[in-house]
């Protein structure tokens, strides 16, 4: 259960990410596209996905199993760390997906690494 407390709920996070499916405006941005989608304007705190992945791990805060809906879900592609969110059924959004915002089985997308909630413990 995805417990943290964001600007904008799971349902109205995943919503305006479905909203965007198809664009290719977010591509190298997943990241972001996910903090903005769970409401912060200001920046993460982290400039790329693997250093919030790595402050997620230090913290002991990754957890395994297929990502719950709402948990932002962990991926290596090539030698790139990416983040999408889950939508519940081993399925996940974001960016990255044939080059658009698109939905894929956590599976398809590369190694999984695991799954955190959607915190961004240094925006605003």
């Amino acid at each position: 259960m995805i417990t943290e407390t964001t600007p904008r709920s799971v349902e109205e996070a995943l919503r305006w990410q479905l909203d965007r499916i198809g664009s290719s405006a977010w591509e190298g941005w997943a990241l972001r596209f996910q903090r903005l989608a769970f409401g912060y304007a200001g920046e993460a705190g982290w400039r790329h996905c693997s250093e919030a992945f790595d402050w997620f791990r230090g913290h002991d805060l990754l957890s395994d199993g297929a990502p719950p809906r709402g948990a932002l879900a962990w991926f290596r592609v090539g030698e790139t760390i990416t983040v999408r969110s889950g939508l519940g059924d081993g399925e996940v959004i974001g960016p990255g997906v044939n080059g658009r915002i698109g939905v894929i089985d956590h599976e398809d997308l590369g190694r999984y690494l695991g799954w955190t909630s959607a915190i961004f413990p240094f925006a605003r």
